[in-house]
């Protein structure tokens, strides 16, 4: 009976995860993390109890009784560490902070080449939509 109890906590433990992103512009990260007021800490150490692991991380997210991290790739993009148990929360707040990484990626970009944004609408399925013009 001890034993059983002792396979159940076990299947129940949580992991350390790693999920690769597309994000490798750290400033733009911190735009959409404050434009979405999520809190953050820079240069922070992560700890992940059930692991051992424990690290330093450029960027470390609470949100919803959440933590996890962004640590930089050997190819310079950013991935997310965390606990798997936590992973709905983590992918829904990543969600909303690629979406506002990618509005800030284009509107760079877009000024970069001389355009400048005339509209901006949200529709109700949450898609952003910009259109941008370019006097010549």
């Amino acid at each position: 009976m001890g034993l059983t109890c002792l396979t159940e906590i076990e299947e129940k433990m949580s992991k350390f995860v790693r999920v690769q992103t597309a994000l490798n512009d750290l400033n733009m990260v911190k735009r959409a993390l404050d434009d979405l007021k999520i809190s953050y800490t820079e240069n922070a150490r992560y700890n992940h109890r059930w692991s051992g692991f424990k690290g330093q991380v450029p960027i470390l997210i609470k949100q919803k009784h959440v933590e996890f991290g962004l640590r930089e790739t050997t190819d310079h993009s950013y991935e997310v560490i965390g606990d798997d148990m936590q992973m709905a929360t983590i992918k829904q707040t990543m969600a909303q902070v690629q979406q506002r990484y990618a509005y800030h990626k284009v509107i760079e970009e877009t000024a970069k080449a001389g355009f400048n944004l005339v509209e901006e609408q949200v529709g109700n399925d949450q898609v952003i939509r910009l259109t941008v013009r370019r006097w010549a």
